[in-house]
Protein backbone atom coordinates (compact mmCIF):
# COMPACT_ATOMS: atom_id res chain seq x y z
CA UNK A 1 0.00 0.00 0.00
CA UNK A 2 1.32 3.58 -0.42
CA UNK A 3 2.54 5.01 2.88
CA UNK A 4 2.00 8.26 4.24
CA UNK A 5 5.52 10.06 5.89
CA UNK A 6 4.41 8.32 9.07
CA UNK A 7 8.10 8.72 10.55
CA UNK A 8 7.38 12.23 10.57
CA UNK A 9 4.09 11.67 11.91
CA UNK A 10 5.39 9.66 14.88
CA UNK A 11 7.97 12.79 15.50
CA UNK A 12 4.76 14.79 15.80
CA UNK A 13 3.85 12.38 18.58
CA UNK A 14 6.46 12.75 20.64
CA UNK A 15 6.93 15.75 20.25
CA UNK A 16 2.74 17.08 20.45
CA UNK A 17 1.54 18.28 24.19
CA UNK A 18 -2.45 18.67 23.70
CA UNK A 19 -4.58 19.13 21.08
CA UNK A 20 -8.18 20.66 21.64
CA UNK A 21 -10.59 18.05 21.51
CA UNK A 22 -14.22 18.90 19.58
CA UNK A 23 -17.38 19.07 22.42
CA UNK A 24 -18.56 15.41 21.94
CA UNK A 25 -21.34 16.19 23.16
CA UNK A 26 -24.37 15.63 20.42
CA UNK A 27 -24.63 18.84 18.38
CA UNK A 28 -28.36 17.35 17.11
CA UNK A 29 -29.79 20.18 14.81
CA UNK A 30 -28.09 23.12 13.30
CA UNK A 31 -30.29 26.38 12.61
CA UNK A 32 -34.23 27.19 13.92
CA UNK A 33 -36.93 25.26 13.04
CA UNK A 34 -38.44 25.70 9.92
CA UNK A 35 -42.27 26.50 11.21
CA UNK A 36 -40.94 29.72 13.16
CA UNK A 37 -38.32 31.00 10.87
CA UNK A 38 -39.70 34.48 8.75
CA UNK A 39 -36.70 33.87 6.74
CA UNK A 40 -37.66 30.67 5.16
CA UNK A 41 -37.26 29.63 1.70
CA UNK A 42 -39.26 26.64 0.55
CA UNK A 43 -38.35 24.43 -2.24
CA UNK A 44 -34.91 24.41 -3.78
CA UNK A 45 -32.32 21.48 -3.74
CA UNK A 46 -30.35 20.38 -0.73
CA UNK A 47 -26.99 18.96 -2.58
CA UNK A 48 -25.21 16.66 0.08
CA UNK A 49 -21.88 15.13 -0.33
CA UNK A 50 -21.26 11.46 0.75
CA UNK A 51 -18.02 8.88 1.06
CA UNK A 52 -19.41 5.64 0.67
CA UNK A 53 -21.94 4.24 -2.03
CA UNK A 54 -23.21 0.55 -0.44
CA UNK A 55 -24.55 -2.05 -2.67
CA UNK A 56 -28.37 -0.95 -2.10
CA UNK A 57 -30.40 1.48 -0.70
CA UNK A 58 -31.34 -0.83 2.44
CA UNK A 59 -29.76 -3.66 4.59
CA UNK A 60 -27.39 -4.19 7.48
CA UNK A 61 -24.68 -1.30 6.72
CA UNK A 62 -24.76 1.91 8.45
CA UNK A 63 -24.39 3.55 5.20
CA UNK A 64 -27.16 2.12 3.77
CA UNK A 65 -29.06 3.23 7.00
CA UNK A 66 -28.52 6.58 6.09
CA UNK A 67 -30.14 6.22 2.71
CA UNK A 68 -33.40 4.19 4.14
CA UNK A 69 -33.74 6.57 6.62
CA UNK A 70 -35.13 9.25 4.06
CA UNK A 71 -37.63 7.22 2.27
CA UNK A 72 -38.72 4.53 4.82
CA UNK A 73 -40.56 5.27 8.17
CA UNK A 74 -40.45 3.34 10.98
CA UNK A 75 -42.44 1.90 13.89
CA UNK A 76 -41.25 4.41 16.46
CA UNK A 77 -38.31 6.95 16.17
CA UNK A 78 -35.29 7.73 18.91
CA UNK A 79 -36.16 11.71 20.27
CA UNK A 80 -33.31 13.81 21.27
CA UNK A 81 -34.02 13.44 24.96
CA UNK A 82 -32.91 9.80 24.50
CA UNK A 83 -37.10 8.69 24.46
CA UNK A 84 -38.52 6.10 22.18
CA UNK A 85 -41.08 8.22 20.26
CA UNK A 86 -44.51 7.33 18.08
CA UNK A 87 -44.00 7.23 14.66
CA UNK A 88 -45.93 4.80 12.10
CA UNK A 89 -46.80 3.31 15.99
CA UNK A 90 -49.13 5.27 18.31
CA UNK A 91 -48.19 3.51 20.94
CA UNK A 92 -46.82 0.21 22.49
CA UNK A 93 -47.00 -2.25 25.40
CA UNK A 94 -45.33 -5.31 27.03
CA UNK A 95 -45.98 -8.67 27.94
CA UNK A 96 -45.18 -9.64 31.47
CA UNK A 97 -42.07 -11.75 29.89
CA UNK A 98 -40.87 -8.85 27.93
CA UNK A 99 -40.98 -11.07 25.01
CA UNK A 100 -44.25 -9.86 23.17
CA UNK A 101 -44.67 -6.17 22.46
CA UNK A 102 -48.03 -5.06 21.10
CA UNK A 103 -48.11 -1.83 18.45
CA UNK A 104 -50.44 0.33 17.37
CA UNK A 105 -50.37 1.62 13.70
CA UNK A 106 -51.66 4.77 12.44
CA UNK A 107 -54.55 4.44 10.03
CA UNK A 108 -53.72 7.50 7.63
CA UNK A 109 -50.25 6.27 6.33
CA UNK A 110 -49.61 5.44 2.45
CA UNK A 111 -46.75 4.24 0.27
CA UNK A 112 -45.64 5.84 -2.57
CA UNK A 113 -46.93 3.10 -4.75
CA UNK A 114 -50.64 3.79 -3.40
CA UNK A 115 -50.38 0.61 -1.20
CA UNK A 116 -51.88 1.34 2.56
CA UNK A 117 -49.51 0.75 5.43
CA UNK A 118 -51.14 -1.48 8.14
CA UNK A 119 -50.23 -4.81 9.79
CA UNK A 120 -50.41 -6.66 6.43
CA UNK A 121 -47.72 -4.40 5.09
CA UNK A 122 -46.28 -5.30 8.86
CA UNK A 123 -45.96 -8.96 8.53
CA UNK A 124 -44.78 -8.73 4.88
CA UNK A 125 -42.22 -6.68 5.62
CA UNK A 126 -40.97 -9.64 8.02
CA UNK A 127 -39.72 -12.03 5.59
CA UNK A 128 -37.58 -9.07 3.74
CA UNK A 129 -35.46 -8.11 6.65
CA UNK A 130 -34.64 -11.43 8.07
CA UNK A 131 -33.03 -12.46 4.38
CA UNK A 132 -31.69 -8.82 4.24
CA UNK A 133 -30.28 -7.99 7.07
CA UNK A 134 -27.36 -10.55 7.84
CA UNK A 135 -27.24 -9.66 11.44
CA UNK A 136 -30.92 -9.68 12.01
CA UNK A 137 -31.21 -12.58 14.21
CA UNK A 138 -29.08 -10.76 16.91
CA UNK A 139 -31.95 -8.57 17.49
CA UNK A 140 -33.59 -11.74 18.96
CA UNK A 141 -37.13 -10.80 16.83
CA UNK A 142 -39.36 -14.11 15.75
CA UNK A 143 -42.13 -12.98 13.56
CA UNK A 144 -44.50 -10.45 13.60
CA UNK A 145 -48.06 -11.61 13.94
CA UNK A 146 -51.42 -9.83 12.89
CA UNK A 147 -53.76 -9.05 15.44
CA UNK A 148 -56.36 -6.25 13.47
CA UNK A 149 -55.58 -3.79 11.03
CA UNK A 150 -53.99 -1.24 13.21
CA UNK A 151 -52.46 -3.67 15.57
CA UNK A 152 -49.41 -6.27 15.47
CA UNK A 153 -47.45 -7.76 17.93
CA UNK A 154 -43.61 -8.75 17.56
CA UNK A 155 -42.67 -11.56 19.30
CA UNK A 156 -38.76 -12.30 20.88
CA UNK A 157 -37.02 -15.19 21.54
CA UNK A 158 -35.51 -13.24 23.97
CA UNK A 159 -36.01 -10.48 26.58
CA UNK A 160 -34.50 -7.44 24.90
CA UNK A 161 -34.72 -3.91 26.30
CA UNK A 162 -32.58 -1.64 23.49
CA UNK A 163 -35.58 -3.42 20.95
CA UNK A 164 -37.12 -0.08 20.38
CA UNK A 165 -33.37 1.32 19.81
CA UNK A 166 -33.33 -1.29 17.06
CA UNK A 167 -36.46 -0.81 15.57
CA UNK A 168 -35.50 3.04 15.41
CA UNK A 169 -32.01 3.10 13.69
CA UNK A 170 -32.64 3.10 10.23
CA UNK A 171 -32.50 -0.46 9.14
CA UNK A 172 -36.14 -1.46 10.37
CA UNK A 173 -37.86 0.56 7.88
CA UNK A 174 -41.46 -0.51 5.64
CA UNK A 175 -41.29 -1.31 2.08
CA UNK A 176 -44.49 -1.68 -0.17
CA UNK A 177 -46.13 -4.67 0.23
CA UNK A 178 -47.06 -4.30 -3.39
CA UNK A 179 -43.55 -3.69 -4.45
CA UNK A 180 -41.77 -6.75 -2.26
CA UNK A 181 -44.29 -8.95 -4.29
CA UNK A 182 -44.41 -7.59 -7.73
CA UNK A 183 -40.89 -5.73 -7.72
CA UNK A 184 -37.36 -7.05 -9.58
CA UNK A 185 -34.74 -7.78 -6.58
CA UNK A 186 -33.11 -5.01 -8.53
CA UNK A 187 -35.76 -2.08 -8.47
CA UNK A 188 -36.32 -3.61 -4.02
CA UNK A 189 -32.08 -2.99 -4.38
CA UNK A 190 -31.84 0.61 -5.83
CA UNK A 191 -35.72 1.76 -5.95
CA UNK A 192 -37.61 0.61 -3.22
CA UNK A 193 -41.17 1.94 -2.55
CA UNK A 194 -41.38 3.52 0.92
CA UNK A 195 -44.04 5.99 2.98
CA UNK A 196 -40.74 8.72 3.79
CA UNK A 197 -40.64 12.13 2.95
CA UNK A 198 -38.67 11.28 -0.19
CA UNK A 199 -38.20 8.91 -2.71
CA UNK A 200 -35.90 7.83 -5.59
CA UNK A 201 -36.04 9.57 -8.72
CA UNK A 202 -32.88 7.84 -10.32
CA UNK A 203 -29.71 6.26 -8.95
CA UNK A 204 -26.67 6.36 -11.31
CA UNK A 205 -24.14 4.62 -10.14
CA UNK A 206 -21.12 5.51 -9.20
CA UNK A 207 -22.37 9.35 -9.06
CA UNK A 208 -25.40 9.62 -7.03
CA UNK A 209 -28.86 9.34 -6.09
CA UNK A 210 -31.77 11.79 -7.20
CA UNK A 211 -34.35 11.99 -4.27
CA UNK A 212 -37.87 14.18 -4.84
CA UNK A 213 -40.14 14.78 -2.41
CA UNK A 214 -43.05 13.02 -1.19
CA UNK A 215 -46.17 15.53 -1.34
CA UNK A 216 -48.29 13.12 0.40
CA UNK A 217 -46.11 13.44 3.33
CA UNK A 218 -48.23 13.84 6.60
CA UNK A 219 -47.14 11.37 9.23
CA UNK A 220 -43.85 12.60 10.61
CA UNK A 221 -42.16 10.84 14.04
CA UNK A 222 -43.15 12.90 17.19
CA UNK A 223 -40.03 14.66 17.22
CA UNK A 224 -39.79 15.38 13.75
CA UNK A 225 -39.70 19.69 13.92
CA UNK A 226 -42.77 19.99 11.97
CA UNK A 227 -45.44 17.80 9.85
CA UNK A 228 -46.46 17.58 6.14
CA UNK A 229 -44.19 17.46 3.33
CA UNK A 230 -40.21 18.21 3.14
CA UNK A 231 -39.38 22.03 3.30
CA UNK A 232 -36.85 21.06 0.24
CA UNK A 233 -38.40 20.03 -3.31
CA UNK A 234 -34.71 17.72 -4.07
CA UNK A 235 -32.23 15.59 -2.32
CA UNK A 236 -29.24 15.28 -4.64
CA UNK A 237 -26.99 12.85 -2.72
CA UNK A 238 -23.77 12.59 -4.07
CA UNK A 239 -21.01 9.75 -3.75
CA UNK A 240 -17.67 11.50 -3.55
CA UNK A 241 -14.97 9.01 -1.70
CA UNK A 242 -12.14 11.78 -1.50
CA UNK A 243 -12.42 14.39 1.36
CA UNK A 244 -10.63 16.92 0.14
CA UNK A 245 -13.01 17.19 -2.74
CA UNK A 246 -16.15 16.95 -0.40
CA UNK A 247 -14.37 19.85 1.54
CA UNK A 248 -13.56 21.28 -2.22
CA UNK A 249 -17.42 20.52 -3.05
CA UNK A 250 -18.81 22.75 0.22
CA UNK A 251 -16.57 25.72 0.28
CA UNK A 252 -16.97 26.28 -3.39
CA UNK A 253 -20.90 26.45 -2.98
CA UNK A 254 -21.32 23.39 -5.35
CA UNK A 255 -22.70 21.25 -2.25
CA UNK A 256 -24.50 22.65 0.93
CA UNK A 257 -23.32 19.44 3.29
CA UNK A 258 -20.03 17.57 3.40
CA UNK A 259 -19.95 14.02 4.99
CA UNK A 260 -16.52 13.66 7.00
CA UNK A 261 -14.73 16.66 6.26
CA UNK A 262 -10.62 15.75 6.49
CA UNK A 263 -9.66 16.91 10.08
CA UNK A 264 -6.99 19.33 9.30
CA UNK A 265 -9.62 21.52 8.05
CA UNK A 266 -12.33 20.65 10.46
CA UNK A 267 -11.36 23.88 12.34
CA UNK A 268 -12.28 26.20 9.83
CA UNK A 269 -15.38 24.43 9.50
CA UNK A 270 -16.68 24.83 12.47
CA UNK A 271 -15.85 28.48 12.28
CA UNK A 272 -16.81 28.92 8.62
CA UNK A 273 -19.80 26.94 8.59
CA UNK A 274 -22.60 25.06 10.85
CA UNK A 275 -20.96 21.29 11.83
CA UNK A 276 -22.84 18.44 13.17
CA UNK A 277 -21.16 15.55 15.44
CA UNK A 278 -22.19 11.95 16.73
CA UNK A 279 -20.28 9.42 17.94
CA UNK A 280 -21.44 6.31 17.01
CA UNK A 281 -22.78 3.46 19.14
CA UNK A 282 -21.81 0.07 19.07
CA UNK A 283 -18.27 -0.66 18.94
CA UNK A 284 -15.76 1.61 18.00
CA UNK A 285 -12.78 1.36 15.37
CA UNK A 286 -10.49 -0.75 17.06
CA UNK A 287 -8.32 -4.16 16.77
CA UNK A 288 -9.21 -7.68 17.66
CA UNK A 289 -7.03 -10.47 17.87
CA UNK A 290 -7.37 -13.97 16.33
CA UNK A 291 -7.70 -16.07 19.47
CA UNK A 292 -8.29 -19.41 17.35
CA UNK A 293 -4.80 -20.17 16.02
CA UNK A 294 -1.48 -18.13 15.47
CA UNK A 295 0.55 -16.21 17.67
CA UNK A 296 -2.47 -14.14 19.30
CA UNK A 297 -3.95 -17.11 21.25
CA UNK A 298 -1.51 -16.01 23.76
CA UNK A 299 -2.88 -13.60 25.90
CA UNK A 300 0.82 -12.30 26.82
CA UNK A 301 1.19 -11.21 22.85
CA UNK A 302 -2.08 -9.46 22.88
CA UNK A 303 -1.12 -7.44 25.82
CA UNK A 304 2.36 -7.34 24.74
CA UNK A 305 0.88 -5.69 21.16
CA UNK A 306 -1.45 -2.99 23.32
CA UNK A 307 1.50 -1.57 25.74
CA UNK A 308 3.35 -1.07 22.43
CA UNK A 309 1.40 1.33 20.77
CA UNK A 310 0.40 5.22 22.31
CA UNK A 311 -3.14 5.14 21.27
CA UNK A 312 -4.09 8.18 22.99
CA UNK A 313 -1.49 10.25 21.23
CA UNK A 314 -2.14 8.41 17.96
CA UNK A 315 -5.71 9.13 17.77
CA UNK A 316 -4.52 13.07 18.97
CA UNK A 317 -1.89 13.24 16.17
CA UNK A 318 -3.83 11.77 12.98
CA UNK A 319 -7.28 13.48 13.62
CA UNK A 320 -6.63 16.73 15.21
CA UNK A 321 -9.29 16.07 18.03
CA UNK A 322 -12.33 15.22 15.21
CA UNK A 323 -13.06 12.01 16.63
CA UNK A 324 -12.11 10.97 20.60
CA UNK A 325 -10.13 8.27 21.75
CA UNK A 326 -11.58 4.81 22.82
CA UNK A 327 -9.50 2.35 24.94
CA UNK A 328 -13.17 -0.05 25.01
CA UNK A 329 -12.75 -2.26 22.59
CA UNK A 330 -15.88 -4.14 22.71
CA UNK A 331 -18.42 -1.13 23.42
CA UNK A 332 -18.23 2.87 22.24
CA UNK A 333 -18.93 5.90 24.73
CA UNK A 334 -22.61 6.40 23.45
CA UNK A 335 -23.44 2.98 23.73
CA UNK A 336 -25.99 1.89 26.84
CA UNK A 337 -23.95 0.44 29.37
CA UNK A 338 -20.69 1.25 28.74
CA UNK A 339 -17.82 1.04 30.72
CA UNK A 340 -14.93 3.10 30.51
CA UNK A 341 -11.18 1.31 30.41
CA UNK A 342 -9.61 4.29 29.03
CA UNK A 343 -6.90 4.25 31.42
CA UNK A 344 -5.96 0.66 30.84
CA UNK A 345 -2.84 -0.14 28.88
CA UNK A 346 -0.81 2.63 28.87
CA UNK A 347 1.90 3.19 26.47
CA UNK A 348 4.64 0.90 27.84
CA UNK A 349 7.30 -0.74 25.61
CA UNK A 350 9.37 -2.30 28.19
CA UNK A 351 6.24 -3.70 29.51
CA UNK A 352 5.77 -5.28 25.95
CA UNK A 353 9.43 -6.01 25.95
CA UNK A 354 9.04 -7.98 29.21
CA UNK A 355 5.54 -9.96 27.85
CA UNK A 356 7.04 -10.71 24.59
CA UNK A 357 10.54 -12.34 26.45
CA UNK A 358 7.91 -14.56 28.80
CA UNK A 359 6.34 -15.79 26.18
CA UNK A 360 9.75 -17.23 24.65
CA UNK A 361 10.05 -14.77 21.84
CA UNK A 362 13.32 -13.32 22.63
CA UNK A 363 15.26 -13.94 19.28
CA UNK A 364 15.68 -11.41 16.83
CA UNK A 365 16.49 -11.58 13.38
CA UNK A 366 18.42 -9.15 10.93
CA UNK A 367 15.60 -6.52 10.97
CA UNK A 368 14.58 -6.63 15.11
CA UNK A 369 11.71 -8.53 14.19
CA UNK A 370 11.04 -11.53 17.07
CA UNK A 371 11.66 -15.03 16.32
CA UNK A 372 10.44 -18.15 18.24
CA UNK A 373 11.40 -22.00 16.81
CA UNK A 374 12.64 -20.12 13.31
CA UNK A 375 9.73 -18.42 13.00
CA UNK A 376 8.85 -14.46 13.20
CA UNK A 377 6.17 -12.80 14.88
CA UNK A 378 4.76 -11.63 11.82
CA UNK A 379 0.92 -10.46 11.67
CA UNK A 380 -1.37 -9.72 9.16
CA UNK A 381 -3.99 -7.41 9.19
CA UNK A 382 -6.47 -6.48 6.84
CA UNK A 383 -8.80 -3.32 6.39
CA UNK A 384 -11.67 -2.69 3.80
CA UNK A 385 -10.73 0.56 2.58
CA UNK A 386 -14.85 1.43 2.67
CA UNK A 387 -14.90 1.31 6.58
CA UNK A 388 -11.25 2.38 7.36
CA UNK A 389 -11.02 6.05 5.31
CA UNK A 390 -7.45 7.84 4.49
CA UNK A 391 -6.90 8.57 8.51
CA UNK A 392 -7.58 5.31 9.75
CA UNK A 393 -5.03 3.89 7.69
CA UNK A 394 -2.20 6.33 8.91
CA UNK A 395 -3.57 5.87 11.89
CA UNK A 396 -2.53 1.63 11.21
CA UNK A 397 0.69 3.02 9.82
CA UNK A 398 1.62 4.69 13.21
CA UNK A 399 0.28 1.35 14.86
CA UNK A 400 2.63 -0.99 12.48
CA UNK A 401 5.40 1.72 13.11
CA UNK A 402 5.23 1.61 16.92
CA UNK A 403 4.81 -2.42 17.24
CA UNK A 404 7.45 -2.76 15.17
CA UNK A 405 10.15 -1.30 17.94
CA UNK A 406 9.22 -3.87 20.51
CA UNK A 407 10.16 -6.93 16.81
CA UNK A 408 6.61 -7.36 16.09
CA UNK A 409 6.20 -7.31 11.97
CA UNK A 410 2.86 -6.53 10.85
CA UNK A 411 1.10 -6.35 7.34
CA UNK A 412 -1.01 -4.12 6.15
CA UNK A 413 -3.71 -5.15 3.58
CA UNK A 414 -5.62 -2.61 2.07
CA UNK A 415 -9.47 -4.55 0.65
CA UNK A 416 -11.46 -2.54 -1.91
CA UNK A 417 -15.43 -2.52 -0.86
CA UNK A 418 -15.94 -4.80 -3.01
CA UNK A 419 -13.18 -7.20 -1.64
CA UNK A 420 -13.90 -6.37 1.98
CA UNK A 421 -17.68 -7.28 1.31
CA UNK A 422 -17.17 -10.45 -0.26
CA UNK A 423 -15.11 -11.94 2.55
CA UNK A 424 -11.34 -11.42 1.62
CA UNK A 425 -9.42 -12.15 3.84
CA UNK A 426 -12.19 -13.19 6.20
CA UNK A 427 -11.28 -16.74 7.84
CA UNK A 428 -9.02 -17.27 11.00
CA UNK A 429 -6.07 -18.78 8.27
CA UNK A 430 -5.84 -15.88 6.88
CA UNK A 431 -5.04 -12.95 9.38
CA UNK A 432 -3.49 -12.32 12.77
CA UNK A 433 -5.39 -8.87 13.47
CA UNK A 434 -8.88 -7.13 12.33
CA UNK A 435 -9.76 -3.38 12.56
CA UNK A 436 -13.13 -1.92 12.11
CA UNK A 437 -16.14 -0.88 14.00
CA UNK A 438 -19.85 -1.58 14.05
CA UNK A 439 -22.19 0.42 14.81
CA UNK A 440 -25.25 -1.02 17.08
CA UNK A 441 -27.76 1.11 19.56
CA UNK A 442 -27.46 -2.08 22.43
CA UNK A 443 -24.66 -3.58 24.94
CA UNK A 444 -25.76 -6.67 23.31
CA UNK A 445 -22.91 -5.84 21.25
CA UNK A 446 -21.32 -8.23 22.41
CA UNK A 447 -23.79 -11.19 21.77
CA UNK A 448 -22.75 -9.59 17.78
CA UNK A 449 -19.29 -9.64 17.91
CA UNK A 450 -18.38 -12.85 19.75
CA UNK A 451 -20.67 -15.28 19.85
CA UNK A 452 -19.27 -18.03 17.35
CA UNK A 453 -22.73 -18.72 15.62
CA UNK A 454 -25.59 -16.80 13.50
CA UNK A 455 -28.25 -19.39 12.50
CA UNK A 456 -26.74 -22.19 13.01
CA UNK A 457 -23.30 -21.17 10.99
CA UNK A 458 -20.10 -19.21 11.54
CA UNK A 459 -20.37 -15.68 12.18
CA UNK A 460 -18.62 -13.38 10.45
CA UNK A 461 -18.81 -10.75 12.77
CA UNK A 462 -16.74 -12.30 15.57
CA UNK A 463 -13.55 -10.98 13.79
CA UNK A 464 -11.31 -12.40 16.64
CA UNK A 465 -13.50 -15.89 16.40
CA UNK A 466 -13.68 -16.08 20.06
CA UNK A 467 -15.48 -19.15 21.23
CA UNK A 468 -16.11 -20.04 24.69
CA UNK A 469 -19.38 -20.91 25.24
CA UNK A 470 -19.39 -19.96 28.84
CA UNK A 471 -19.21 -16.25 28.40
CA UNK A 472 -21.15 -16.57 25.78
CA UNK A 473 -23.66 -18.30 28.05
CA UNK A 474 -22.72 -15.00 30.41
CA UNK A 475 -23.29 -12.48 28.06
CA UNK A 476 -27.23 -13.91 27.20
CA UNK A 477 -27.39 -14.13 30.47
CA UNK A 478 -26.77 -10.16 31.15
CA UNK A 479 -28.96 -9.71 28.12
CA UNK A 480 -31.97 -11.27 30.15
CA UNK A 481 -31.19 -9.72 33.20
CA UNK A 482 -34.19 -7.72 34.03
CA UNK A 483 -33.00 -5.56 37.17
CA UNK A 484 -31.58 -2.83 35.25
CA UNK A 485 -28.53 -2.03 37.94
CA UNK A 486 -28.06 -5.79 37.90
CA UNK A 487 -27.84 -5.94 34.31
CA UNK A 488 -25.20 -3.23 33.46
CA UNK A 489 -22.88 -4.73 36.39
CA UNK A 490 -23.25 -7.89 34.31
CA UNK A 491 -22.77 -6.29 31.24
CA UNK A 492 -19.65 -3.83 33.05
CA UNK A 493 -17.90 -7.56 34.24
CA UNK A 494 -18.10 -9.08 31.11
CA UNK A 495 -16.89 -5.40 29.13
CA UNK A 496 -13.80 -5.59 32.11
CA UNK A 497 -13.25 -8.93 31.07
CA UNK A 498 -12.15 -8.91 27.70
CA UNK A 499 -10.42 -5.58 28.25
CA UNK A 500 -8.27 -7.41 30.42
CA UNK A 501 -8.07 -10.48 27.99
CA UNK A 502 -6.96 -8.29 25.34
CA UNK A 503 -9.04 -10.16 22.63
CA UNK A 504 -10.21 -7.02 21.56
CA UNK A 505 -8.81 -3.09 22.59
CA UNK A 506 -10.55 0.07 21.19
CA UNK A 507 -8.83 3.12 19.20
CA UNK A 508 -10.81 5.79 18.40
CA UNK A 509 -14.82 5.66 18.13
CA UNK A 510 -16.21 6.23 14.88
CA UNK A 511 -17.65 9.59 14.48
CA UNK A 512 -20.04 11.39 11.85
CA UNK A 513 -18.59 14.76 11.57
CA UNK A 514 -21.10 17.04 9.01
CA UNK A 515 -20.15 20.71 7.76
CA UNK A 516 -23.18 22.19 6.84
CA UNK A 517 -23.45 25.93 4.55
CA UNK A 518 -24.80 28.89 6.82
CA UNK A 519 -28.00 29.00 4.21
CA UNK A 520 -29.36 25.93 5.67
CA UNK A 521 -31.22 25.66 8.75
CA UNK A 522 -32.94 22.32 10.30
CA UNK A 523 -31.05 19.87 9.17
CA UNK A 524 -30.50 17.52 12.07
CA UNK A 525 -28.88 13.65 13.45
CA UNK A 526 -30.79 11.12 15.27
CA UNK A 527 -30.05 10.31 18.57
CA UNK A 528 -29.93 6.97 18.09
CA UNK A 529 -27.48 6.00 15.18
CA UNK A 530 -26.53 9.78 13.71
CA UNK A 531 -28.63 9.31 10.77
CA UNK A 532 -29.03 12.81 9.23
CA UNK A 533 -32.58 13.91 8.46
CA UNK A 534 -33.02 15.99 5.72
CA UNK A 535 -36.84 16.44 5.63
CA UNK A 536 -36.39 19.28 8.46
CA UNK A 537 -33.89 21.35 6.38
CA UNK A 538 -34.58 24.71 4.49
CA UNK A 539 -32.66 27.07 2.88
CA UNK A 540 -33.08 31.16 4.06
CA UNK A 541 -33.00 34.10 2.49
CA UNK A 542 -29.84 35.59 2.51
Amino acid sequence: MKKTNSANLIISLLTIATVSLVNFMPTSAVGATGTDDPNRVDGGTITYVHEQEPPCLWGGWVQQAYLSRQVFDYLISYGDDGQIKPWLATDWSESKDRKTITFHLRKDVVFTDGDKFNADAVVANYPAWEKGIGWHGFTYMKDFTKVDDATVELHLSEPNPEIYNILANGHYGFQSPKSIANNSSEQRCLTPVGTGPWRIEKWARGSGISFVRNDSYNWAPENARHNGPAYAQRLEWKFVPDATTRWGALISGEANIAYQPPSVQWKTAQEEFQTLTFVATGRPQGLSFNVARGPFTDQRLRQAFVYAIDRKRIVQAVFRGTVPYEGNGSLSKTTPLYLDVDEGYPFDTAKANKLLDEAGWTQRDANGYRIKDGKRLDARLPFNQAIINTEGATALQVIQDQVKAVGIKVDLIPLTQTEGFAGAYSKPEEKEISFGYWVWPSPNILDIVYNHQLNGRPNGNNTSFFNDPKVEAEIIDAQREADPKVRQQKFGTLQKWFDDQAIAIGVYNFTYNVAVAKNLKGLWQDQGNGLLNFYDAYFVKE
